[in-house]
């Protein structure tokens, strides 16, 4: 569950979904397994061949929650949400501050820094109790790395500059990833050489994959919610197809959403080498897998935390998604999410996020 209900996952080939006095009614080759109200949902999504009826679309639409559609292998593709807002200021606004350089450049820094602050903090967290002579915390080489990656962040005059720092960062954050893991039993095959997709080939590589697309599907309604083209970013720029603004978005949210997702469903043992399947080079997550990883992802997107601005507490996924309501009582300073965003295109000085902090 989230703020305002729950995510529905619907994966098995067969599965269609109608709906009938404001329930979803989900069946299987023809037999009713289950019906939930709409008023319980704030998300469907659909893996593969499952089916969903124009009315049952028609209906989510009516009551603004969106659809998105991910391959059999957990690629995003698309997603169905209600008219975008009719604020064609709004967006052509966003037209005019991404395609000016310097306002771009800052909002890139914003996310590139808040990415490296998270998985330094990701890191230094994940090697603090390891049982070695090795130096842990604040003292382990890679986070100095990273540590002395901000201020270049910081000095950078252009998007390709941000685009290398950023890369360092993820060689860094990825070449002890391999300790982050608790150690396994024999057999288990949840060891981690390298990062490694498109397809990824090992079980890990499979869940940071996997995690990664939720993420942007949630990042894409995100975007959507409060207006914004979510095809028209910043940061990742000039990529035909792909939603760049998303793909910014989601940037920050990795290690504290997706990575830690990742760790703890390995670390606390909870997949087994039966809920991989692999062919050739290509490894992921068979259907029961998945479930297990549903569970574990909308639980950490529904952990709470202290906003580091607000001083109250919120979840990940509104951090993600949105801003409080005081949030227009608040000070202008820097942010790097949503509102942020919202606030660079409207003009407005009332900002929502700080960098998330895992």
């Amino acid at each position: 569950m989230t703020d305002d209900g729950a995510v529905l996952y619907l994966q098995e080939p067969g599965t269609h979904v109608g709906v009938r006095s404001e329930h979803l009614v989900v069946r299987r080759d023809g037999v009713e397994i289950s019906r939930v109200p709409l008023a319980a949902v704030r998300q469907v999504v659909l893996f593969g061949n499952v089916q969903i009826s124009t009315q049952a679309q028609h209906t989510l639409a009516l009551h603004e929650i969106p659809v998105a559609y991910l391959t059999p292998h957990g690629r995003f593709v698309a997603a169905l949400v209600p008219a975008p807002a009719k604020n064609m200021n709004l967006r052509r606004r966003q037209y005019e501050v991404f395609a000016d350089p310097a306002q771009s450049l800052e909002l890139a820094r914003e996310v590139v820094r808040s990415k490296l602050v998270n998985q330094r903090t990701l890191l230094m967290r994940s090697l603090r109790n390891r049982d070695d002579d090795v130096a842990r915390g604040s003292h382990e080489p890679a986070a100095a790395a990273i540590a002395d990656l901000l201020p270049r962040v910081d000095a950078a005059t252009s998007i390709e500059s941000l685009l290398g720092l950023e890369g360092q960062g993820a060689s860094l954050f990825f070449g002890e990833f391999a300790r982050f893991l608790v150690a396994q039993p024999p057999g288990r095959n949840f060891d981690f050489r390298s990062r490694n997709r498109r397809p990824p080939r090992d079980p890990v590589n499979a869940l940071l994959s996997f995690a990664y697309a939720l993420l942007t599907k949630d990042a894409f309604a995100a975007a959507l919610t409060v207006g914004l083209d979510p095809y028209a970013g910043f940061y990742h720029q000039g990529r035909h197809g792909k939603p760049s603004l998303a793909l910014d978005l989601m940037e920050e949210f990795r290690s504290i959403i997706a990575d830690s997702v990742v760790l703890t469903l390995v670390n606390n043992r909870t997949l087994v080498p039966g809920d991989f399947l692999t062919w050739g080079e290509a490894c992921q997550l068979t259907e029961p897998g998945r479930k297990k990883f549903f569970a574990a992802y909308e639980q950490r997107k529904a952990t709470l935390v202290t906003h580091p601005i607000y001083g109250y507490r919120m979840s990940y996924s509104r951090m993600l998604e949105g801003p409080g309501p005081d949030a227009g009582r608040l000070p202008a300073r820097r942010r790097a999410t949503l509102r942020r965003l919202h606030d660079s295109v409207t003009g407005r000085e009332s900002p929502c996020f700080a960098y998330a902090t895992a």
